[in-house]
């Protein structure tokens, strides 16, 4: 008797208590309703603004009180299913790494590009072990990536390219070339000119003819006496080029490849410069005639023409910035050279 005394006596605690718990939750259920409601109001387009927090306080409340859940209704039961995955699905899913090694920093490739575009001999072996002597590890094999990816971009030219050629023999380098000139009478006549590529400078200019072999020879013997140190000659394939010895007269001849004209990209510039500079704007009669507009005009492109390859005028600096400025008439005033002066 005593027994079930007591066993009653807690059911009834019992059912007392859940009714108290299911009470306090409803409360508190209606509660996060009405603020959620209140915050609603306040908004321009009346769309109920439920944050993070709002989803998990629902979510804990019906799953603590399945009672609670009939006196929900601003959100359907199974929008709170949903809502209690995505949290447990958000609490046990780690934040993802990338898998394999720290990636190389951009200032450590931009130094091994520097390298390489330094030192064509160097592999990858010889990158790696000098940069170990500036304190940074890179394997070997990650540096050959790192240079694949630069080359696939252009930034690394081959070892043999024409343009690495020419930057390692830029002081000594020279271009040669014939220009056809023809006149109003039918007259041919045949500009040869040698251009000296760091300075832009027009060092020798002839008119002729006959541009034969021998005409060049004389040339090339001239230019050889004029210019020492073992100049390098870039010209095309030409017979009255090619057929010539240059090492009997000190100089290295390079030819450029078949059908490359912008292999003697300079002195094919210039040909087309002395055109529209000088002599599209002349009625040409004569080889006199021709042979004064070229020696006015050479004058001019190497002492007085800026050119902006070299951000200079070829032979001569200023020699004053400050005084009166003046001008000078060059081919009759097709172009004017400005100046100052003192006087």
């Amino acid at each position: 008797m005593f027994n079930f005394t007591i066993k009653l006596l807690a059911a009834i605690f019992s059912t007392v208590c859940k009714k108290r718990k299911d009470l306090i939750f409803t409360m508190l259920l209606l509660k996060k309703e009405n603020e959620i409601l209140k915050r609603t109001v306040g908004s321009k387009n009346m769309k109920l603004k439920i944050i993070g927090k709002d989803r998990f306080s629902l979510s804990m409340i019906t799953a603590l009180s399945k009672r609670a859940l009939n006196h929900l209704t601003i959100v359907k039961p199974k929008t709170l299913l949903e809502w209690q995955r995505r949290c447990i699905k958000n609490r046990w899913t780690y934040p993802k790494k990338k898998p394999g090694r720290k990636p190389v920093a951009k200032s450590i490739k931009e130094l091994i590009l520097e390298m390489k575009q330094d030192n064509q001999l160097w592999g990858c072996i010889r990158i790696s072990d000098e940069l170990k002597k500036l304190g940074i590890t890179v394997h070997y094999t990650t540096v050959h990536k790192i240079l694949q990816t630069f080359r696939k971009n252009g930034q690394i030219q081959p070892v043999g390219s024409w343009r690495k050629f020419l930057k390692m023999h830029w002081n000594s380098l020279f271009a040669m070339d014939f220009m056809i000139i023809d006149t109003l009478l039918g007259k041919r006549l045949h500009l040869f000119l040698i251009l000296q590529l760091k300075t832009r400078e027009i060092v020798r200019w002839r008119i002729t003819e006959h541009p034969t072999r021998e005409f060049v020879r004389q040339q090339i013997i001239m230019f050889a006496d004029e210019i020492p140190n073992n100049p390098i000659l870039i010209h095309d394939n030409d017979s009255v080029f090619s057929s010539i010895d240059y090492k009997d007269y000190g100089i290295k001849g390079v030819n450029t490849c078949i059908a490359s004209p912008n292999m003697n990209a300079y002195v094919e510039r210039l040909n087309g410069t002395i055109r529209r500079e000088a002599l599209d704007h002349f009625l040409l009669f004569s080889e006199k005639q021709v042979r004064q507009i070229i020696k006015e005009y050479v004058k001019y492109y190497n002492h007085q023409r800026p050119h902006q390859g070299i951000n200079k005028i070829p032979v001569g600096i200023i020699d004053s910035t400050t005084g009166i400025i003046k001008k000078e008439k060059t081919l009759g005033g097709l172009h004017h050279h400005y100046y100052r002066s003192s006087a």
